[in-house]
């Protein structure tokens, strides 16, 4: 899949320019996990059906019930929105 846009600035150095400056540290490893998995992926439903159980992967309800999240440790979660083959609005967040 490709990334169109990306919200936080510390994955937009790390996808860019393989800075992991503005992360946490202990985050690092495994969101570059994900973010391989995500970009390597042909479309959502491969990148579901072989990502890890332990990345909770799931939609989001409410008003984020276009969004998806992936957990990475704790409260932090990657969000983003998928739009055919295309990740929008990528983002990590401390969730909870």
């Amino acid at each position: 899949m490709i990334i169109r846009s990306v919200r936080h600035r510390g994955l937009r150095q790390l996808i860019e320019h393989d800075n992991p400056q503005f992360l946490q540290r202990d985050l690092v490893d495994r969101v570059r996990k994900i973010l391989t998995a995500l970009i390597l992926a042909e479309d959502l439903d491969s990148f579901i059906a072989d990502a890890p159980q332990g990345w909770r992967v799931h939609r989001l309800s409410g008003n984020r019930q276009d969004a998806w999240s992936i957990s990475i440790s704790g409260n932090w979660r990657i969000t983003f929105e998928e739009d055919t083959g295309y990740i929008d609005r990528l983002n990590l967040e401390d969730y909870h």
